[in-house]
């Protein structure tokens, strides 16, 4: 009989398809698949089976050294001051005004490039926008437009009065900032 010593009590198998792994294998391969087997289910049975004993001493030390360290103490001293809330401020701009400095001449309503972030902000729909709320032909509009989307920003009005910039720019529903004159 050429079956191996542990398969010996065992009948011989009664199904089709070991008897065609019986036939497609060699038996050096039959072997090799039964020791495989066996060896994993002895790992799943015990797992530390395969282990040297340093290894289990090494798992057992580590265990041991886990404590935790002692917290130093910290002592607060003061750092640099915390940004503005995100949430709270948003993209607003803030600068420090000198008490010395004038009033700005001129204010700017500027079209910001975010407009066109939002996927229905086109061009077409941005220069119909413009034309509702601001006095400028289609040409006028449209170049504005572009010239946002493009460079970052389009100045859209000018006017020496902050109250009224700033109508100008809660009028309309795209991004837009309000910024005085940049004097050289």
């Amino acid at each position: 009989m050429d079956r191996p010593r542990a398969l010996r009590n065992i009948s011989p198998p009664d199904s089709q398809a070991a008897r065609l792994v019986q036939a497609m294998l060699p038996r050096a391969a039959r072997r090799l698949g039964l020791a495989v087997a066996c060896a994993a289910l002895a790992s799943l049975f015990q797992p530390y089976a395969f282990s040297s004993s340093a290894t289990l001493s090494s798992l057992q030390v580590q265990q041991r050294a886990a404590a935790p360290a002692p917290v130093t103490p910290t002592i607060d001293t003061p750092g640099a001051p915390s940004s503005p809330d995100p949430r709270r401020m948003g993209e607003a701009v803030r600068w420090l005004m000198d008490e010395e400095a004038e009033k700005p001449p001129e204010w700017h309503v500027l079209l910001l490039d975010k407009t066109f972030e939002i996927r229905k902000n086109t061009v077409y729909r941005v220069t119909s926008s413009l034309m509702s709320e601001l006095p400028l032909t289609l040409a006028e509009a449209r170049t504005k437009a572009e010239h946002a989307r493009d460079n970052f920003f389009s100045i859209l009005e000018t006017t020496p009065e902050w109250s009224k910039a700033i109508r100008t720019a809660q009028a309309w529903n795209p991004q837009h900032r309000v910024e005085p004159r940049a004097g050289l």
